[in-house]
Order: C-alpha cells, then structure tokens, then sequence
C-alpha cells in the first residue's frame, strides 16, 4: 500500500476519531496559558498517538515480512480486504470479542486507570503519555491501518505507513481541540456513522491491490517489484 492511501485513510476516518476519542481530547489537562500553549499542549497529544501507531506499525510490518518472504502476499492482501468489509458490515459479530470480562476488556480498563493517573499530573509528559495510551485502546480505524502496514511488507513501510495514517487525523483532531466546544455530541456521533464506508473502501483497495491489475500505485504486479528488487539487492 501506498503511504498516500494511509494519510487518506486517516483523514478520512478523523471523524470516527472525533467521535471517539473526542472526550479525551477535549479533556486533557492545561500545561500552560495562552493559544500557543493550548497548541502545543494539543500537538504533544496526538504526537503520542502517532508515536504509538508508528510503533504499532513496526510490528505488523515486521508481521507482514514473513507473508512476503513466503510469497503469500497477494493472499493475505485479499483476505485482510475481505475481513474488513465483514467486520464493517456484521459489526455485531466481532463485538464480543470486546466483552469487559475478556482480556480486551481488561486492557481497557488498565489503559484508562493509567489515562486517569496522567491526567492529575499535568505536564507535557504526561500529555504525551495519554497520547501513546490513547493509541492503544482498541478502534476499529487502527485495525484498518494495521491491515495496511501489514502488507507492506517491511517494518519501515509499516512503521511509515501508520505514521502517515495518524498524521492524517492530525487535522481533524486540531480542529476538534479549538472548536470542540461547538461540536455537539449528535454532531460527533454522527461523524462515527461514516466509518462503515471507510472500512468498506480500504477493504475494497486491500482487495484490489491483491488482484495485481497492474495499475500504477493501486494495484501492482508484486512479482515484478520483488523481482527488480532481488536485482538491485535489495532482497
């Protein structure tokens, strides 16, 4: 996947952010006075969160290697597109896998008592730590732009791919921190309705880069690229 689909992706989806994760933007403790403080204060924030799906991104790149190395790429891009579009279409069926009483549940509760302890200590560390918190609770987007970094096929891409997806929320959430006030809770729910058809176009992408139609950025021959790679020596 090109990094250009991540950061549209992550614009994009912004507004599942805002209605998620909203609160907790809106929220966050003062580290100074004035706009130039308040801006600083917002940017550390989400610099945490970006942090975070960089990290993330490392880690499914380096996931995604092995399915390269084992030329199972073009399958796993189709079955991960595939499974997206289920997962944005029978929503219900995925959800108990968030049951409170599961091991999901129980890392959500530690990732907020952790939130909750950074929030009374206000300073720009601790806002940045409720940033890379905040970028481990479980959302629906982020599973999305895994998908992604995982076909990419190295830890770098991964790790670029994801940093390109959270600085594309990056806009959203600014305007969300100056303009919050005036967002109401109907407005921002509704933003979250727009998810489905995100997941159903990045499903939709994943699938058609796995057909490998030979269109320039989108869909490409990967045998062709592997090849011209193992004789550079790049592989």
């Amino acid at each position: 996947m090109e990094l250009w689909t991540a950061f549209v992706l992550g614009f994009l989806g912004s507004f599942h952010c805002i209605g998620m994760c909203g609160p907790i933007a809106l929220a966050l403790p003062a580290t100074g006075k004035g706009k130039a403080m308040f801006l600083t204060n917002r940017l550390t924030y989400n610099f945490g969160r970006i942090t975070t799906y960089a990290l993330i991104g490392l880690l499914f790149g380096l996931l995604g290697k092995g399915f390269a190395l084992a030329g199972a790429q073009k399958a796993l891009s189709v079955i991960a597109g595939l499974s997206i579009i289920l997962l944005a279409i029978l929503p219900a069926a995925f959800s108990q896998r968030l049951n409170p009483a599961g091991p999901m549940g129980k890392l959500v509760r530690w990732l907020k008592e952790q939130m909750q302890f950074q929030f009374r200590r206000r300073s720009y560390l601790s806002v940045y730590t409720i940033g890379t918190l905040n970028g481990l609770l479980p959302c629906g987007l982020v599973y999305l732009a895994a998908a992604g970094a995982i076909i990419t096929g190295t830890p770098l891409q991964g790790a670029l791919y994801m940093t390109a997806f959270g600085t594309g929320t990056l806009p959203a959430m600014l305007v969300l921190a100056f303009a919050g006030n005036f967002l109401g809770m109907h407005w921002r729910n509704g933003m979250r309705r727009i998810m489905p058809l995100v997941s159903v176009v990045v499903g939709l992408l994943l699938i058609v880069r796995g057909m490998e139609l030979g269109i320039p950025y989108m869909s490409p021959v990967l045998g062709i690229i592997e090849k011209g790679m193992t004789m550079c020596g790049i592989k």
